[in-house]
C-alpha cells in the first residue's frame, strides 16, 4: 500500500507536470470511452435490461398464438382466460394487456392519452406493488363486465398531472365519458410491460366496452389484440410450459374446432430475451452488434493513440528510469509505476467519458417517436452502465500502458541511462502500434463506408408512398367522447371538407393505420378457387381508408379504380389490394373483378395498387388490403393532408379547423402530429 500510495502521488505530479500531454491523452481516451458507454446504454436499455420495477423478470414468459405463416399472433380475451385457467400447473399467474386510446378528464381539464387495459392480476404477475393505494383485485375485478370502474395511475402521470398529491386516491376521472375511481398509483420504477412506454393510466380488462367503445371483445374469440404473459412456478421450465400449452391447444381444438382449427401451436418467449418484440429481435441484435463493433474499434484506435503518446514519453524518460534501475529499483517496481500512471489517466478519462455519455444519453432521452402513444426511450447511466464503463476504463489503461511498461522492463539500466534503444535492429513496438493503428483505422473506414452505403440504400427504398415530408397527420377518435356513429360520420365529413378547403392543402384522406407505424391490423381471407396449403399464411394486413387517402399518400394505382364516396354500407362490398396480393392469388391475371371473402363478406376487387412497405423498410413484399371505412365504420382514424408548403403552418391551420368544429359540436379527442 505504501508503494501504491507513492505511485499515485507520482502519477498525479506527472499529470500536472505536462498539461498538454495530459489533455491530449485524456480527451482522446475519453471520446472512445464515452461513445462506448453511451452506445452500451442504448443497447442495454433496449435489449439487455430487464423490465424495471418488476420482480424476478427472468420468470416471465410471453405467450403468442402460432398461425400459418405467423409465429407471434396476439390473443383474444376468451383465449387468454383459457390459458389462465388451464395452465395453473406450470404458471403461477397469467396476465393480459393491450394499449388503447383514452380521453381523460379531471379537474376540468381534458386530454387524449394512451392507456392500458389490463387483467385484474396484472400488477401481481409483474410483482409491482403500488406506492399508493392498491392494485386491482383478481377474482373480483376480472368478472362482471362493466361492474368495476376503477383505475390505477402511472407514477409519472401522477407526478406531472396531479403533482404527486396523495389525495388523488378516491378522485374521479372521466375516461371516455365514464367515471372511474382512482384506487392506486403504480411504483416509480415500473414502466409497464414495455420498456420504452410510460403508461399514464391502467384500467381493468372487464371495462373494455366502456374504454374501447364500438367493440365488444370480452366474449369474441375472433378479435385478437391481447398480449399475454405468464409467471413460471418455482422449478418449472420453458420446455415444461411448452408441453402444457401444446396439450391445452389440442383440447381446445377438440372443443372449439371452428375457432382453433387453423392454429398451429403456441410460441413461448422468455421476457428477458424478447427485446422490444420477438419479431424485431434479430434486427435489434444485428444493428446493436454493428454499432458496438464500430465504437469498440474507435476505442481501440484511441487506446493505440494514447499508447503511442505514452511510448514517446517513456523514451523521453529513459534516462530517469535508467537511473532508478541503476539505484536498485526492480523492473517489477518500474512496470508497476508505469501501469499505475496509465490507470490514473484511464480513470480520469473514464470520468470524462461518463460526462460525455451523460450528455449523449440526455439528448437521446428527449427523443420522442412521432407516434400516438406514451413512448419514451429511457436511456440512462445506471449501475450496469457504470460497471461497464469501469471495466472499459481499466482495460483501456492496461492496454495502452502495457506496451511502454514492457519496453522499459526489457531495457537494461546502462542502455536506459544512455538513452539507447533495447530493440536496435529488432522489434520496435512504436512501429508495430502505428501499423496496427493504421490497420484498425482502415477497417473502421471500410466498415463505416459499408454502413453508410447500406443506410443510403435504406433511404432510397421506395416505401410505396410519395414525399412523406409533405404530409401532415392528425389522429382523431370522436368515439372516445361518446359520439355515436351518425355524429362521428358527420364530424369526419365536415373535418375533411374544411381541411381540404385550406389553400395550403391539396389532398385529404383518412386511414385507420399508417404505413411504417406500430399499429397494424390483419384479417383472415378466403379466395374462391384458391386452396391454401398447410402452413400458408391466410391472415393478411389491412387498413380501413376513405376516398382520397390513396391519392393523398401518393400510392400508385396500377389497375381499376380507387374508393369513392358511394362505397359505403349501402353499396356493394369492395376491396383494393396491392400487387403482391394479386400476384399471389391470381398470377398472370387481372385482379379487378375477382372475389375476396374477408371482414365477414364477399368483396369485389375494384383496384390494384403498387406494393409498398407497411411495417418496416426491410420487410419482404407483403400482401395488403384496403377496405372502405364508410362501410366498416370505426371512429379511430388518422387524418392525412398533403401540402406543398410548410407542414408546420398547415398543422396550425388544421388545429384551427378542429377548434372551429368544436364550437358547433364539441370534440376534444384530437391529437395532431
Amino acid at each position: 500500500m505504501t508503494e501504491l500510495t507513492r505511485d499515485l502521488r507520482y502519477a498525479a505530479r506527472m499529470l500536472v507536470k505536462d498539461p498538454m500531454f495530459t489533455a491530449a491523452a485524456v480527451v482522446t481516451l475519453a471520446l472512445g470511452i464515452g461513445l462506448n458507454a453511451a452506445t452500451f446504454s442504448v443497447v442495454h436499455g433496449l435489449l439487455l435490461r430487464p423490465l424495471s420495477g418488476t420482480e424476478h423478470p427472468e420468470e416471465l414468459v410471453q405467450i403468442y398464438r402460432k398461425w400459418p405463416g405467423m409465429d407471434y399472433g396476439s390473443n383474444s380475451i376468451p383465449h387468454y382466460q383459457d390459458v389462465r385457467d388451464r395452465s395453473a400447473d406450470v404458471f403461477e399467474t397469467v396476465a393480459a394487456w393491450y394499449f388503447t386510446p383514452i380521453s381523460l378528464s379531471a379537474d376540468g381539464r381534458s386530454e387524449r392519452t394512451m392507456g392500458m387495459l389490463v387483467s385484474a392480476n396484472f400488477f401481481q404477475t409483474y410483482g409491482a406493488t403500488p406506492v399508493l393505494g392498491r392494485p386491482f383485485f383478481p377474482g373480483e375485478e376480472d368478472t362482471a363486465p362493466g361492474a368495476h370502474p376503477v383505475a390505477v395511475l402511472g407514477h409519472g402521470f401522477w407526478q406531472t398531472r396531479f403533482g404527486g398529491d396523495p389525495s388523488v386516491l378516491g378522485a374521479t376521472l372521466i375516461l371516455n365519458g365514464h367515471p372511474f375511481e382512482v384506487v392506486g398509483v403504480a411504483p416509480e420504477e415500473f414502466r409497464g410491460p414495455v420498456s420504452f412506454a410510460n403508461v399514464p393510466v391502467y384500467v381493468p380488462l372487464m371495462m373494455q366496452r366502456e374504454i374501447d367503445p364500438g367493440r365488444d371483445l370480452i366474449e369474441d374469440r375472433t378479435s385478437t389484440m391481447l398480449n399475454v404473459v405468464g409467471r413460471l412456478r418455482d422449478g418449472e421450465t420453458l420446455d415444461r410450459a411448452q408441453e402444457i400449452m401444446d396439450v391445452m391447444l389440442v383440447r381446445l381444438q377438440e372443443e372449439l374446432p371452428d375457432s382453433y382449427g387453423n392454429q398451429r401451436g403456441t410460441t413461448l418467449v422468455l421476457q428477458n430475451e424478447a427485446g422490444i418484440h420477438p419479431t424485431f429481435r434479430s434486427a435489434q441484435l444485428g444493428m446493436s452488434s454493428v454499432i458496438m463493433v464500430v465504437v469498440v474499434l474507435l476505442l481501440l484506435i484511441a487506446c493505440l493513440n494514447v499508447a503511442n503518446l505514452f511510448l514517446a514519453r517513456a523514451r523521453d524518460r529513459r534516462g530517469e528510469l535508467g537511473i532508478r534501475l541503476a539505484l536498485g529499483a526492480g523492473r517489477r517496481r518500474i512496470v508497476q509505476q508505469l501501469l499505475t500512471e496509465s490507470l490514473v489517466f484511464s480513470t480520469i478519462a473514464g470520468i470524462a467519458g461518463l460526462g460525455l455519455a451523460g450528455l449523449v444519453t440526455r439528448f437521446l432521452g428527449k427523443f420522442r417517436l412521432p407516434l400516438d402513444g406514451p413512448w419514451s426511450f429511457a436511456v440512462n447511466l445506471n449501475d450496469t452502465v457504470l460497471v461497464f464503463t469501469l471495466v472499459v476504463s481499466v482495460a483501456a489503461g492496461l492496454l495502452f500502458g502495457m506496451v511502454p511498461a514492457l519496453q522499459v522492463a526489457r531495457s537494461g539500466a546502462a542502455a536506459a541511462v544512455n538513452c539507447e534503444s533495447a530493440q536496435r535492429g529488432g522489434f520496435r513496438p512504436g512501429r508495430a502500434l502505428v501499423v496496427l493503428q493504421m490497420a484498425l483505422s482502415l477497417l473502421l473506414l471500410i466498415s463505416s463506408g459499408l454502413f453508410l452505403r447500406s443506410l443510403k440504400g435504406a433511404m432510397e427504398i421506395d416505401p410505396g408512398f410519395d414525399a412523406p415530408e409533405n404530409l401532415v397527420m392528425a389522429s382523431v377518435d370522436p368515439g372516445l367522447q361518446g359520439y355515436d356513429n351518425a355524429r362521428a360520420r358527420a364530424f369526419f365529413d365536415r373535418l375533411v371538407e374544411d381541411v381540404e378547403a385550406l389553400p395550403e392543402v391539396t389532398r385529404v384522406g383518412l386511414s385507420s393505420s399508417l404505413p411504417l407505424g406500430f399499429a397494424n391490423s390483419d384479417g383472415s381471407v378466403t379466395i374462391p378457387g384458391y386452396e391454401f396449403v398447410d402452413g400458408e399464411r391466410r391472415s393478411l394486413q389491412y387498413a380501413l381508408v376513405t376516398e382520397g387517402y390513396l391519392q393523398t399518400m401518393g400510392v400508385t394505382l396500377l389497375d381499376g379504380r380507387t374508393l369513392a364516396r358511394t362505397d359505403d354500407e349501402a353499396g356493394a362490398p369492395v376491396i383494393i389490394v396491392n400487387q403482391r396480393f394479386a400476384d399471389r392469388f391470381w398470377p398472370g391475371e387481372s385482379a379487378v373483378g375477382k372475389t375476396v371473402r374477408t371482414a365477414g363478406r364477399e368483396r369485389t376487387v375494384i383496384g390494384v395498387v403498387a406494393t409498398g412497405k407497411y411495417r418496416s423498410l426491410g420487410e419482404e413484399p407483403t400482401e395488403f388490403m384496403y377496405l372502405p371505412q364508410r362501410e366498416l365504420f370505426t371512429t379511430g382514424m388518422t387524418l392525412v393532408a398533403r401540402t406543398p408548403s410548410d407542414p408546420q403552418a398547415v398543422l396550425g391551420a388544421i388545429r384551427a379547423v378542429v377548434r372551429e368544429a368544436a364550437t358547433v359540436d364539441p370534440m376534444r379527442a384530437l391529437k395532431t402530429d
